[in-house]
């Protein structure tokens, strides 16, 4: 069933509204969000219902969303920082960090003086954890999860680590052959560096379960809990167990069929997590929020490695692929990862758990949601102010964030977001995007994608230029394939103007890393990233 705007659902009776962007329930719920890494729209069961073949098996992220509420229309940046920076602030990512930034950028993730979400709901009574991908700041200790509300943290900073080491992605060592050595370990464990708790032969994932588990084993279920999840799926390198590789043996090209096998780890990791709720007793009071960060990443494809996943030569774990960033597929959107086409912007979504109203289940949702949505939808749900204060104390721009649980929970029949700026050159507006200038990523993918055919015709490798401007529908055409442009001259001139305004409200960052960071690694931590900044 799909929600289209002309459907008015009866609000429940446990439901109540105060105001347009506030609803308040009878007691804070748990709250479930799964936040994926480089998930292509293609490679999920619930978008591809009827020609994905044995490729695509994500049995329970089909089973959560049906249960659930797919969102057909969620918004993120397309690439990882900015959106992982708006999600924990409440921003869109424009306004907090426009682009990529490694541990070692000073200014990387969220500004010092913003309220982060865990910090909210801390005080709306929750406890708070959070497990796996960081990626919003690293520079002192207000910047690190501890410092953002979180009582524990367990994971990474950067945008990527190896699986069986955990030392730092440098990058994906475009047309290197041999695998790199280990430099910085990036595991950190609340407030420490997690020695010993690396390199001992046990998947990156697993400790991720051990301790997503230790998490619920030790909560006390008269608290709302607020966990936030973030895998390691199914960011570069491409690394999976081979008991998982073998899966999908009968995927020849080795980037698809090692990005398949991570995907399908992720799935069982989900199933896992979701029983465990269901066992704790907590499920019928969650709701579940699950994103991908932005789209699948579509380069071109390099050589994968039949080597040692753990870079210790008596170990071996299947195949890994460093080189390029391919595997990933967002058919039958355009574009992907680092692209501003709506496979690299508009990403794979839905709500879940036992908060979503039974008449509200199983639907899709047409309506537009942001990244930013969140902080101020979870402060609503937790009866707490969403405004920062601290922040415009500080000169920072404010909260952008829209309380969307009016719509998901069926009281208002239409999102209160209407646009969503997602780079200077290029803007969402109801029906509409406008695109000015050049946008690299601009092909499409097939079904199988990548593949032998595809090898120097990569979706990534494709660009146009619009000029002056690009006009598309994206309701009624999603894979952007017709430029109307020339058809609506009105509406691209009243978008072209309207993104002029929006642009200026582009925040600047420093974005060079900072020596000193690397010397900490060392020098304090032993070879291990940390904060570097305000220690003593």
């Amino acid at each position: 069933r799909r929600h289209s705007h002309a459907t008015m659902w009866m609000l429940p009776a446990l439901w109540l509204l105060t105001g347009p962007s506030m609803a308040l329930v009878q007691k804070p719920p748990h709250i479930l969000l799964v936040l994926v890494d480089d998930f292509g729209w293609g490679n999920v069961g619930f978008h591809r219902p009827d020609d994905h073949g044995e490729e695509v098996r994500t049995p329970t992220l089909d089973a959560l969303a049906k249960d659930g509420i797919i969102l057909d229309r969620h918004y993120v940046a397309p690439m990882c920082t900015p959106t992982r920076s708006a999600m924990q602030s409440g921003r869109i990512p424009l306004h907090v960090q426009p682009m990529l930034a490694g541990p070692c950028v000073a200014e990387g993730g969220l500004y010092r003086n913003m309220t982060g979400m865990a910090e909210k709901l801390k005080l709306g009574g929750y406890s708070t954890h959070t497990v796996g991908k960081w990626d919003a700041g690293m520079a002192t200790p207000t910047h690190i999860p501890k410092g953002r509300g979180y009582d524990t943290s367990f994971g990474y900073f950067g945008h990527g680590n190896w699986l069986w080491t955990e030392a730092t992605w440098e990058g994906s060592y475009d047309r290197m052959g041999p695998l790199p050595g280990i430099d910085i370990i990036d595991l950190w464990d609340t407030d420490k560096p997690a020695y010993g708790q690396n390199g001992t032969g046990v998947f990156e994932e697993w400790i991720f379960r051990e301790k997503l588990d230790a998490i619920l084993d030790n909560h006390n279920e008269s608290e709302p809990l607020f966990l936030f999840y973030a895998p390691r799926m199914a960011h570069y390198p491409l690394q999976a167990p081979p008991e998982y590789q073998e899966r999908f043996m009968d995927i020849e090209e080795p980037h698809r069929r090692v990005y398949a096998a991570m995907i399908s780890v992720l799935d069982d990791q989900l199933k896992h997590l979701t029983d465990a709720f269901k066992q704790k007793g907590l499920w019928n009071d969650t709701l579940m929020v699950l994103s991908s960060d932005n789209g699948g990443f579509t380069h071109s494809v390099q050589s994968c490695n039949e080597t040692v996943a753990s870079m210790d030569p008596t170990v071996t774990n299947g195949t890994s692929c460093f080189n390029s960033e391919a595997g990933a597929n967002n058919y039958p959107l355009r574009g992907g990862k680092y692209s501003n086409f709506e496979g690299g912007t508009r990403v794979n979504a839905f709500v879940s758990g036992g908060l979503i109203p039974e008449n509200m289940r199983g639907t899709t949702m047409e309506e537009m949601i942001s990244v930013a949505d969140w902080y101020t939808t979870f402060c609503g749900l937790a009866g707490v102010d969403h405004t920062d204060e601290r922040a415009a104390a500080a000169g920072l721009p404010p909260v952008d964030g829209l309380d969307m649980w009016p719509l998901l929970s069926g009281a208002v029949p239409s999102s209160p977001r209407t646009e969503f700026l997602v780079s200077s050159n290029t803007l969402i507006q109801g029906q509409w995007k406008v695109m000015v200038g050049k946008q690299h990523g601009a092909g499409w993918a097939g079904p199988h994608y990548p593949n032998i055919s595809t090898v120097d015709h990569a979706v990534a490798d494709t660009t146009i230029t619009c000029d002056p401007a690009c006009l598309f529908d994206v309701l009624s055409d999603p894979t952007e394939h017709n430029d109307v442009a020339k058809d609506h001259p009105d509406v691209v001139q009243s978008l072209v103007a309207r993104l002029d305004v929006l642009k200026a409200s582009i925040v600047k960052k420093n974005m060079k890393d900072d020596p000193a960071c690397r010397d900490a690694a060392f020098a304090r931590y032993g070879g291990w990233y940390g904060p570097w900044m305000e220690l003593d």
